[in-house]
């Protein structure tokens, strides 16, 4: 707000009170008011606009910290997914189910020695007697380490910090159910479980920082600290901490709230230890725990400082013009003259501000495309490395297969020798093979591994695809078959192409031509397909739920050689189409038609970025409402030759 002293009025009343009659009844205080109401409107523009800005500002600055975590966050989830991937995946191997701890033991030392993450092995009987990797049984119950507790349940879990009881290290223990059979639904016949060594989880956490005086914890499901920089206030199941939630500070024991029950992450400006500081906090996905990053508050706002200075300029620039409009009461053709500086500077002030609005809405785009970008490459790396690690086991178990399938025939021709030579076997003998039906095994256990066969083709398939989906070694530019990508995207989706609730099933009709390798950016260009046909689906879902239902829903997918080097995509789909009037946005950066939370709105407007930018070619939409919809994607053949020209 802007404030008149009492003098000042003062001397305006006496100004006044010297004109004579005749010359004030002639004097025109149209301009003096134009003036003192020019200068109070670009005053508060000014503070408006300064505290806009500046708001949008900290914003970003908040957003660039809370992003700092969830990276931190995004590389714990994926490590201790692939652990508990691994420790499930072995849970499920013929040698763990048959728990005959001797044999168990060998192949548990193997992995310890192949693996450089687990140090421990271990499994839980039946009986509750507790084996380990590094020790044989040790004739105890062990029944009381909570992970153990839950796979016991049939539920795979990741503990909290522990000390080892043999070990006296710290610990982060994965267990599994051990089942009969591959059914989920079965009852546990005994527990899997692993040791990690805390210092990966720590080395990850202690790494965020942002300026001097930041560090960062993280808490359990109770709010006790797992990690901490003060040894004091961490908690482990040997010696619990007092828990957060109990602090006698309600700012700190709301935000551990937060942490607790897992809300989507934020960051709020908090006193602690009588200083205000951010705390940019984040759950992860795969334990209860959740990681936090205390910064203070000069570490971000220390950033508005050249901002603050520009608005202290604009202030004093602000407050001079309002001493020369006072003056400008006694001139009024000086008046006039400031009446028209004045317009100006605003016209100017407010084509800076648009300007300042507009690269801030470009700043906004630019950030948001870049996350969603490094979204899809985390996405990638995730998937490749998902793929590589389930490549190697079934690649073991496909190459097996077939002399397994040899060595049981040979047992089973062996077996007919026997029966055909020695007709009245040993009334013992007679026993057993009436107790296994030695008859129905023989006819069953081909059976079995041409299932078990066709099941490990079928992995080798899915694996191949996403690697061909992924394309992590293809970074640059090369000739690709642009079919073995698509083709490699419908595998991705084709449990959403299935019959569900949500649709019928969606036929995919395809009419490839013979085209050559394309040179392109394969992973990304995969990930058009990705966007394109997701898009597609989300059609013939909105049409089926909205009653307007088809019987045969489909995508069809055609490629097409052109005479111009060029090679044409399209995606079409027989949905609820596009309305004429949005059909020019659909590529616009957040333009949606979908509910909150469903779609962000950068699929599309990615995907042309990439098409054009990248590849120099062509993405468009042809759409006629109740008709469906296609897009047409064109890029040449030879990119390299297209740039050299």
């Amino acid at each position: 707000m802007i404030r008149i002293r009492p003098g000042k009025l003062r001397g305006f009343f006496k100004i006044w009170q010297n004109i004579p009659r005749q010359q004030m009844q002639k004097h025109n205080w149209t301009t003096p008011l134009i003036l003192i109401s020019t200068t109070l409107a670009i005053g508060i523009i000014g503070i408006t606009s300064y505290k806009v800005v500046r708001g949008l500002i900290l914003q970003q600055l908040q957003e660039k910290a809370l992003l700092q975590v969830r990276q931190g966050t995004d590389e714990i989830d994926q490590w201790l997914a692939i652990r508990a991937s691994a420790i499930q995946t072995m849970s499920n191997t013929t040698t763990v189910r048959s728990l005959n701890w001797p044999v168990i033991s060998k192949y548990l030392q193997a992995e310890v020695k192949q693996t450089d993450e687990f140090f421990l092995f271990g499994m839980l009987s039946p009986k509750g007697y507790f084996y380990t990797s590094g020790r044989s049984n040790t004739n105890t119950r062990n029944n009381d380490r909570e992970h153990i507790q839950k796979a016991k349940a049939g539920k795979l879990n990741i503990s909290d910090p522990f000390i080892g009881r043999v070990t006296r290290i710290a610990s982060i223990g994965i267990a599994s159910p051990i089942r009969q059979n591959y059914d989920a639904a079965g009852a546990p016949i005994g527990v899997l479980f692993g040791n990690l060594k805390v210092n990966r989880l720590t080395g990850v956490v202690n790494k965020l920082s942002y300026g001097k005086g930041s560090y960062a914890f993280a808490l359990n499901s109770q709010g006790q600290a797992i990690i901490h920089p003060n040894p004091a206030l961490l908690s482990t199941a040997e010696k619990p901490a007092p828990s957060f939630l109990e602090s006698t500070d309600p700012s700190l024991v709301a935000i551990a709230r937060h942490m607790v029950n897992k809300k989507q992450g934020g960051i709020e400006l908090i006193p602690i230890d009588g200083t205000e500081k951010y705390i940019a906090h984040v759950p992860l996905k795969q334990a209860n725990w959740s990681i936090a990053l205390v910064i203070p508050r000069e570490n971000i706002e220390s950033q508005l400082g050249a901002l603050n200075i520009l608005a202290s300029i604009l202030g004093g620039l602000l407050l001079l013009r309002a001493i020369v409009a006072s003056r400008q009461i006694q001139l009024s053709e000086q008046a006039k003259k400031q009446v028209v500086m004045l317009s100006e500077q605003q016209k100017t002030l407010q084509e800076q501000a648009q300007a300042l609005e507009q690269t801030l809405r470009e700043l906004q785009q630019t950030q948001a495309q870049l996350i969603q970008t490094e979204k899809m490459s985390s996405l990638g790396q995730l998937v490749a490395g998902l793929a590589h690690e389930i490549n190697n086991p079934i690649s073991f178990i496909y190459s097996n297969i077939v002399p397994a399938h040899q060595y049981t025939q040979d047992l089973l021709r062996l077996l007919q020798l026997y029966q055909q030579n020695y007709p009245d076997p040993a009334p013992e003998i007679k026993a057993e093979a009436e107790a296994i039906e030695v008859d129905f095994l023989a006819d069953d256990l081909p059976k079995l591994l041409t299932s078990m066969q066709v099941g490990a083709e079928r992995i080798k398939q899915i694996v191949l695809s996403l690697r061909n989906f992924s394309r992590l070694d293809e970074a640059d530019m090369k000739a690709v078959n642009i079919h073995e990508g698509i083709d490699s995207t419908l595998m991705i989706l084709e449990s959403r192409l299935k019959d569900t609730t949500n649709h019928p099933p969606i036929t995919i009709i395809k009419e490839y031509d013979d085209l050559p390798p394309v040179e392109c950016y394969a992973g990304q260009l995969n990930q058009v397909f990705m966007h394109v046909l997701t898009n597609a689906i989300d059609a013939l879902e909105e049409l089926f739920l909205s009653g307007k239902t088809t019987e045969n829903p489909q995508i069809s997918i055609r490629t097409q050689l052109m005479s111009d080097e060029q090679v044409i995509i399209g995606i079409a789909d027989n949905g609820i189409g596009i309305p004429e009037s949005i059909q020019k946005q659909v590529f616009d950066p957040f333009f949606t038609t979908k509910t909150v939370g469903k779609a962000t709105g950068l699929g599309l407007s990615i995907s042309y970025q990439i098409i054009t930018e990248k590849h120099r070619g062509k993405l468009g939409c042809v759409s006629n409402p109740g008709q469906g919809t296609e897009f047409v994607i064109a890029i040449p053949i030879n990119q390299t030759t297209l740039q050299i020209v």
